[in-house]
């Protein structure tokens, strides 16, 4: 990768490509809220008008948590289960190591020993299978023909009651990771969060090499990767440490004794995770604001406004992240994106947020450029922080944010039906996770920024 050069005016250049046909603008500064941890025990779980399906919330005897929802018409089964820990948990000289133990845990438990056994049963039942690493989280998670239901769980409960990490698969799986960071080496996104890496705080957890490679996966002497890997999983992967969701269309009972019979197994360790309360910030003081510009390997005009906010967990009711994205994104008369295509500066412009479950959350505005845009980017940037502070300034009209409430609350309670259809046939997406903020908020946010993936 080619090196950083930070000049004393802020400005970072990568490989001395400065306003290209093809850049890519990274901006960042900062905003407030408070912080809450929300707490799901006991929660009632609230459903849509149209929504027919049967949800049960339970915590087993070693308390894991699982949220059972019981769907008549469902096409398949699916389950997901996220553990809270991840790439921010690893060891300094060990980066990726998280990720590494996602791969390792699929090949063989001592139950079912064959390394590849999993993924047949479930290929050859009309199903599908992966997981995630993120900063916090760990996720697993499959779909299965109904009729399987139950003997996918069965298989499914042994990666975390009796994994074999056998030793005969590190090496394989240790390249299997590498090939996974090369294959993205040339990815923008990819190449866009080396770069964002590169110039946040150097001592926050972000900073980490979250993927690995052949380098920090290496044996050294005395110092084998399985036995950090089994160092890791032990002190991590315990039961209170877990959340499962589990969708069929059997009945709440009949799923809770397949569930109950298998996961009260998972060891209940009582880890000490690193707490998400980081004492680490992402920027030192006199950082910001920070410009920084790279080129892209594909033909790309974009400017990308990121605030770093602290954690808005504390509001996941009120959203405020959301009614500002939906005020800085609309697209009508008026708007901030109306007037950029007024000026010629901009084809679209979209703004969203989301809490990364450390004590921060993250919003942006990414703006798709015209070549002109990419000229006077210095005026896009002016009118995006103009159309801030005007609504700092004056507040946004009370019709607004009821026709926002409105709108959202006819999507939960009339969409609900036919989002439940799709929850397992989301090619891809672990959706069925969502679920699970329902019992445990700063367990789940599922990232798809900056996550690695096993494909």
């Amino acid at each position: 990768m080619s090196s950083v050069i930070k000049s004393s005016s802020n400005i970072i250049k990568l490989d001395k490509f400065i306003l290209a046909p093809r850049l890519f603008f990274f901006f960042i500064a900062f905003i407030c809220f408070d912080v809450r941890a929300l707490d799901g025990a006991g929660s009632e779980i609230e459903k849509g008008d149209v929504d027919d399906r049967v949800y049960q919330y339970h915590v087993l005897a070693n308390k894991l948590q699982i949220l059972l929802i019981s769907d008549p018409k469902a096409d398949k089964a699916a389950a997901a289960l996220n553990v809270k820990v991840g790439s921010y948990h690893d060891p300094a000289d060990r980066e990726g190591l998280a990720h590494f133990l996602e791969h390792m845990l699929f090949l063989g438990t001592k139950k079912y020993p064959e390394a590849d056994e999993y993924q047949a049963f479930i290929s050859d039942n009309g199903g599908s299978h992966n997981a995630y690493t993120s900063s916090h989280n760990t996720n697993y998670f499959f779909d299965v023909n109904n009729n399987q239901l139950e003997v996918a769980l069965d298989r499914f409960a042994q990666f975390f009651t009796a994994p074999l990490f056998d030793e005969f698969y590190v090496d394989r799986e240790r390249n299997a990771v590498h090939s996974e960071y090369q294959s993205r080496i040339q990815d923008d996104f990819r190449r866009g969060y080396d770069v964002y890496r590169s110039v946040i705080n150097q001592s926050h957890p972000e900073a980490k090499f979250n993927v690995g490679n052949l380098t920090t996966l290496a044996d050294r002497p005395d110092d084998k990767v399985r036995e950090d890997l089994l160092a890791f999983y032990d002190q991590y992967y315990s039961a209170e440490q877990m959340a499962l969701v589990v969708l069929g269309n059997y009945p709440i009972d009949v799923m809770l004794k397949m569930v109950d019979n298998r996961f009260n197994q998972v060891p209940l360790k009582q880890s000490k995770v690193v707490p998400a309360q980081l004492n680490e910030v992402l920027f030192l003081e006199g950082e910001l604001p920070l410009e920084v510009i790279f080129q892209p390997v594909k033909e790309l005009r974009q400017m990308s406004i990121n605030f770093s906010v602290p954690s808005i967990a504390d509001l996941y009711k009120e959203k405020p992240l959301d009614f500002i994205a939906y005020i800085l994104g609309h697209e009508g008369e008026g708007s901030l994106l109306s007037l950029l295509k007024r000026r010629g500066l901009a084809e679209s412009l979209s703004a969203g947020g989301r809490d990364k479950n450390d004590g921060t959350a993250a919003f942006y505005v990414t703006v798709q450029l015209t070549k002109k845009g990419v000229e006077e980017r210095e005026l896009v940037r002016s009118l995006v922080f103009y159309v801030i502070e005007q609504i700092k300034q004056k507040g946004v009209e009370p019709w607004r944010y009821e026709e926002k409430k409105k709108h959202d609350s006819l999507k939960q309670h009339f969409d609900s039906e036919k989002m439940g259809r799709q929850l397992i046939r989301l090619e891809g997406l672990p959706v069925i996770c969502l679920s699970i903020r329902l019992l445990m908020l700063s367990a789940v946010t599922i990232y798809w920024n900056g996550t690695t993936r096993n494909s």
